[in-house]
């Protein structure tokens, strides 16, 4: 058999091995795609803006959640009327304040899926016209020391039917949130209470310089670190 005739049959037999992928990616849709990867990629403002540009639906699947920014553009969004709904693992289900506090104190409907060893998904579908999804937790230390990558995707129409159904399916089985009742005494100055002023929004924690001379008209306790920044105070500059 001629060398070029040859080299045309293993042409053609190389092409029609092609022709199951060809037919495969023929099913995808063009979508237009952002990616950000951390740490410190810029992946919390995307987000951020993302929910901001929200005008009638937030749908929420969180693994682990503990995001301020991310927290009070949700929030904020719900103060405008859009529609909010988190469905998150059950690890934020503690007896400490946690996002999914201030998301349920906030009047955002918040479900906690315990059907699950982990409820690792960490998706937002915004508008049923935007998703989020990737790596990345709704976290500060995803933005700040993690390794992650976070994909915000659009024109994807049946990617968000896709994702909007699992969601759903996932609420039908998931319970409202509710903080567990915790049996340990309240915090005291001995075990740990973080003191806020309220003048300078400004939190301290024993061992802080100035924490025991602290005026006490001006003070807002809190159970916890985390608590004094969803309420929008920042640790003092002088504390360990």
């Amino acid at each position: 058999m001629p060398k070029q005739r040859c080299a045309t049959l293993a042409m053609l037999a190389g092409l029609l091995g092609l022709l199951p992928w060809i037919a495969t990616a023929a099913d995808f849709t063009p979508a237009r795609v952002a990616v950000y990867f951390s740490p410190r990629g810029g992946a919390t403002d995307a987000v951020v803006r993302a929910l901001h540009a929200a005008t009638t639906q937030v749908l929420v699947q969180a693994y682990s959640f503990t995001s301020v920014p991310i927290a009070k553009a949700l929030v904020d969004a719900h103060k405008r009327g859009v529609t909010v709904r988190a469905v998150l693992d059950k690890s934020n289900q503690t007896e400490k304040y946690s996002a999914a506090t201030f998301l349920v104190h906030a009047g955002i409907q918040t479900f906690i899926d315990d059907q699950h060893a982990i409820a690792h998904n960490k998706v937002m579908v915004i508008d049923s016209a935007t998703v989020i999804t990737g790596s990345f937790n709704f976290t500060k230390a995803a933005e700040e020391k993690n390794a992650e990558n976070l994909l915000v995707i659009k024109e994807a129409p049946e990617l968000v039917k896709a994702y909007e159904a699992n969601i759903q399916a996932h609420a039908a089985h998931a319970h409202p949130y509710t903080r567990q009742a915790s049996t340990a005494p309240p915090a005291t100055d001995a075990d740990g209470a973080v003191h806020g002023n309220r003048h300078s929004k400004v939190y301290r924690v024993p061992g802080c310089k100035g924490y025991a001379g602290m005026n006490p008209a001006s003070v807002v306790t809190f159970a916890s670190e985390a608590e004094a920044q969803q309420a929008g105070y920042r640790r003092a500059k002088d504390c360990p």
